[in-house]
C-alpha cells in the first residue's frame, strides 16, 4: 500500500504551511470520490457460501478500503443482476419470498440476496472499492497509474480553502478540472478493458 505521505513530493510544494493532517485528509477523501466516480479499484471478492434462508452476507473487503459497488455477481456460476439497492427490482416484497435468487443488492457493508435463497450456494463477485473513511493510503497499482486524479482532487479542495497562505481560487478551479477530465478518463478507460464474459467460479477457487 502506498501511503498518503508519499503523494507529499506532488502537492507540498503548492501548499506552504498546511498541516500533514490536512492534506491526508483531502487526500484521502479525493481517492474516494475518484474511485466512486471511476470505479476504477476492481476487486475479486472472496466467495461468499450461500445458506438456505439468509439472504444478507458481509463484505470482505482489503484493509483500508470499502466496497463501493457490485460490478459483477454469480450464484453457482450463474450470473445474476446486480443493483445499488432495491430499486429497479421487479419483485414485490422480495424480502418475504424466497426461491432462486436473481439479484443481489449492494449496501454500505453487505450483500444482499433477493429473493431469499432456498437452497445453498455460493457466490461470487465482483466488486469496486474505494478508500475507507479511516485508509492510511491506496493501493500500490492504484497510486501507479492513477496518482494523477488523487492529486488534482486534494489540490482543488485544498486551495479553495480562506485565509491560508496557499489560498488561491483560480488554481483550485484548474485542479478541479484536471480532476474531472482524468478521473472521467479514468473511467472510461477501465471501462473499455472491462469484459462482460460470464464470471466462472473456478476463479475463485482457493488452492
Amino acid at each position: 500500500m502506498k501511503l498518503w505521505s508519499d503523494f507529499y513530493d506532488l502537492v507540498m510544494p503548492a501548499l506552504p504551511g498546511c498541516p500533514f493532517t490536512m492534506v491526508d485528509n483531502a487526500l484521502r477523501q479525493s481517492a474516494i470520490v475518484f474511485c466512486e466516480q471511476s470505479l476504477a479499484w476492481r476487486f475479486h471478492h472472496p466467495e461468499v457460501p450461500v445458506m438456505a434462508g439468509t439472504a444478507e452476507y458481509a463484505f470482505v473487503p482489503p484493509a483500508g478500503a470499502a466496497v463501493h459497488c457490485i460490478t459483477r455477481a454469480a450464484l453457482n456460476g450463474e450470473e445474476i443482476e446486480s443493483h445499488v439497492g432495491e430499486s429497479g427490482i421487479p419483485i414485490q416484497n422480495w424480502a418475504s419470498c424466497s426461491g432462486m435468487p436473481l439479484y443481489v443488492l449492494g449496501g454500505a457493508t453487505a450483500a444482499t440476496l433477493a429473493p431469499i435463497p432456498d437452497a445453498a450456494g455460493v457466490l461470487t463477485m465482483t466488486v469496486a472499492l474505494k478508500p475507507s473513511a479511516n485508509s492510511t493510503g491506496i493501493d500500490d497499482a492504484l497510486f501507479s497509474e492513477f496518482w494523477e486524479p488523487v492529486m488534482h482532487g486534494a489540490l482543488a479542495q485544498l486551495l479553495l480553502l480562506p485565509k491560508k497562505p496557499y489560498t488561491h481560487a483560480q488554481l483550485a478551479a484548474y485542479h478541479q478540472q484536471q480532476f474531472d477530465i482524468t478521473t472521467a478518463a479514468a473511467g472510461m478507460r477501465v471501462a473499455r478493458n472491462y469484459t462482460r464474459a460470464p464470471l466462472r467460479t473456478a476463479i475463485m477457487a482457493r488452492k
